[in-house]
């Protein structure tokens, strides 16, 4: 039972790294982005097309849209096109219903609407984390939640995943082996060969938990190390240096220097001006 417990618990584990995305530390599936075309409206009264679609993707990651049209049957596009109002440019996040109106005087005044077709393109915008070390407290309370802050992937909860399950199989490898213990301290086992087994098994099995909680620990304090390292470096790369700023300013800061006239032997202050 114990032995097939535990294989279970590994080949999970070896699923979870075989599905992980090195790149973004990231390993639950994300289905790429798609956009699906639902109508386009044309009001006379305003010379607007009225354009609607469906974004499907994640739904914490943003989008740049773009919008395209074809007079020639599809053989080629023009655009991106720029008089656009609604749901474009880089800041759109997945849903229905999306709407894009275009006034298409202002981008083609000899626009005359025939074979006209159009397309959506829509592109990821890349995540740029500049969170602080102070998010390795995230980390502290849950494995994997100061990732999101401070790197640039959205899916860390293999990390979390991981951890439970070494943490829960220490667990019960832990209460199994004290079952077992006493047990043998009861002499529950009629014959001797089954009470020196049911020692071997407690004293392994009491180890295979030790084993199981120290990785589980090592992965939630590597986790909290990594982030708080990682948040030191985004700041560093971020933030603005102390030393550099002092450094741009130190040719606008004046030096006052006492001195004394040689030949009235008075006392005056200069005021100079460093660059």
């Amino acid at each position: 039972m114990a032995k097939q417990l535990l294989k279970t618990l590994v080949w999970i584990f070896v699923f979870m790294l075989l599905n992980t995305e090195f790149s973004q530390a990231q390993i639950f599936y994300s289905r790429p982005v798609k956009v699906k075309f639902l109508g386009a409206d044309l009001d006379t009264s305003t010379n607007i097309i009225k354009i609607t679609y469906d974004l499907r993707g994640p739904k914490r990651r943003y989008y740049n849209l773009r919008l395209l049209y074809s007079n020639n049957n599809g053989n080629s596009f023009k655009g991106p096109l720029r008089s656009l109002k609604g749901d474009f440019g880089d800041s759109i996040k997945a849903g229905r219903g999306k709407q894009v109106n275009w006034e298409f005087l202002k981008d083609n005044p000899y626009f005359n609407g025939k074979n006209i077709m159009f397309r959506i393109e829509a592109e990821e915008v890349p995540k740029i984390a500049t969170a602080g070390p102070e998010n390795a407290l995230w980390s502290l309370l849950l494995p994997g939640l100061g990732d999101l802050k401070v790197r640039n992937g959205y899916h860390y909860e293999w990390i979390a995943a991981s951890t439970y399950i070494l943490l829960g199989a220490g667990a019960f490898f832990y209460f199994k082996a004290d079952r077992e213990l006493r047990d043998y301290n009861s002499r529950v086992p009629n014959t001797r060969d089954e009470h020196e087994r049911l020692f071997r098994n407690a004293r392994t099995d009491r180890n295979l938990s030790y084993g199981l909680f120290i990785a589980g620990g090592a992965i939630w304090l590597a986790d909290i190390v990594g982030v708080y390292f990682r948040g030191l470096k985004n700041r560093r790369k971020f933030a603005p240096k102390k030393e550099e700023e002092k450094k741009k300013t130190a040719w606008l800061r004046p030096l006052i220097i006492p001195n004394v006239n040689q030949f009235t032997g008075s006392s005056q202050l200069s005021l100079i001006w460093r660059f």
